[in-house]
């Protein structure tokens, strides 16, 4: 196809979608910008909403999304959408139909608050007071998460200091300090908002109630601050990391036994997943993983030098994708063109989460899957020849190698992992590259003499 052809075909599409959106204009209602942070009580916007000031306080109704950043936000009204809130301190007194991203100092959900899906928080202090609701999953990372309210799914958390006498219909999944550390160690004071730091540890009150099972990693076992049984059962893993200085004698204490069992787990558990995926493309493409692993035995450095560049290539990629859909999605708000510019957002985000959720499968198993499959097919060729017909052998015998190779301490283990991954992704560009489409797309761009 020559570059005439190309140009025509983008620009047909474009055109149509802008004649379409420029011609619905006058049918659409722009996006709402709002600097004076105030909703009043009975204001009601049917479109998502972007308002900032120094204080953000909404009391009326927005039917859409709304974007909120301040040093004082606070929402007592309601939001028939998502919420993303960006403040030192927040505060949620109403109903938040969708989603809440927040990221601030201090998030404090009053007993009237609710959020209809999920909420998402990062900063220092989550508060759920009781009688406060979120009807999905909550997931935090901080220093301190008081949960005095209900979540009628998962709770997952990272943090320091983590108290539970509140509801939570399924899962707690956590990692927290010991409660060996120090908040004198603290390298700023405390944030505004914040009326008690909470002792570091974890800590469940003989009120909460866990539908599920807890399971929470720290550097010592907490079981004597848990005062319930969830049905689920609870599960401790010895984490040193979650401690700010790890005592030579409290990981004596735990035994190099825990700690032998911790590493084999783990060992374990990545040489089965990454054979399970194996075996799928094994069933299912052994043609193409026969042809990619012989690319990567014909041409290792190549491939090593193409799977860094690759790697590069798409995450800049990303970059630039994602800046150039948030330009085109405030240019459509800003032509009044609400409707449209959330439909970008949907369609782009959602795309290129699709396309980077397949690129990191390749990257974290597939150049595994295939480079294990080479290192195991040239082991039995030459230990065992009688076996090398076999597609599943040289893939478990590849992994097993690849498993303890990458075990190895003092970076030996890390350089394996890094090679490994440059190779397997590179010598999957090399196909991609020779396959019969950019074959055909190059010999249809040369003009026929």
């Amino acid at each position: 196809m020559n570059t005439k052809k190309k140009l025509f075909l983008v620009f047909i599409p474009l055109f149509l979608v802008l004649m379409i959106g420029f011609g619905a204009a006058a049918t659409v209602k722009a996006v709402e910008f709002d600097d004076d942070g105030i909703i009043e009580e009975g204001e009601v916007i049917d479109d998502d909403l972007f308002i900032s000031h120094d204080r953000v306080v909404i009391n009326g109704v927005v039917n859409g999304d709304v974007f909120a950043g301040g040093s004082v936000v606070q929402v007592n009204g309601t939001i028939n959408g998502s919420l993303v809130i960006g403040a030192q301190t927040a505060q949620l007194t109403g109903v938040v139909t969708g989603s809440v991203y927040a990221g601030s100092g201090t998030l404090t959900l009053e007993s009237d608050a609710e959020v209809g899906r999920n909420l998402y928080f990062g900063g220092f202090n989550l508060t759920m007071a009781d009688g406060s609701y979120v009807n999905r999953d909550l997931l935090v990372a901080g220093y301190q998460v008081l949960l005095s309210g209900e979540v009628a799914r998962d709770v997952q958390v990272a943090a320091v200091a983590l108290e539970i006498t509140g509801v939570v219909g399924n899962d707690v999944i956590a990692e927290v300090g010991g409660t060996e550390f120090d908040q004198r160690q603290l390298p700023f004071e405390r944030p505004p908002g914040v009326d008690t730091i909470l002792p570091s540890g974890i800590r469940v009150s003989e009120d909460a109630n866990i539908g599920g099972s807890l399971t929470y990693k720290s550097s010592e076992n907490q079981s004597s601050a848990i005062a319930i049984a969830p049905p689920g059962g609870i599960s401790f893993e010895y984490e040193p990391r979650t401690s700010p200085e790890v005592d030579p004698e409290e990981v004596s204490r735990v035994g190099s036994r825990a700690l032998a069992t911790t590493w084999m787990v783990k060992r374990v558990r990545t040489f089965l997943t990454i054979l399970l995926l194996g075996g799928l493309v094994v069933w299912q493409l052994p043609g193409l993983l026969k042809k990619a692993s012989k690319r990567a035995e014909q041409e290792a450095l190549p491939s090593l030098g193409w799977g860094l560049v690759s790697i590069l290539a798409v995450y800049f990629g990303a970059l630039l994708a994602t800046l150039l859909i948030i330009a085109g999605a405030i240019f459509f708000g800003v032509v009044t063109l609400g409707e449209l510019a959330k439909v970008i957002l949907v369609i782009g985000f959602s795309s290129l989460g699709l396309f980077m959720a397949g690129f990191g499968l390749l990257v974290s198993y597939g150049s595994k899957i295939l480079v294990s499959y080479l290192v195991g097919t040239l082991l039995l060729n030459w230990l065992a020849p009688k076996y090398k017909g076999g597609p599943f052998w040289p893939l478990v015998i590849g992994l097993l190698l690849y498993t303890f190779l990458r075990a190895i301490p003092l970076g030996f283990g890390l350089l394996v992992g890094i090679v490994t991954t440059l190779i397997g992704i590179g010598a999957m560009w090399l196909v991609v590259r020779d396959s019969k489409i950019f074959r055909k797309s190059d010999s249809e761009a040369t003009p026929a003499e």
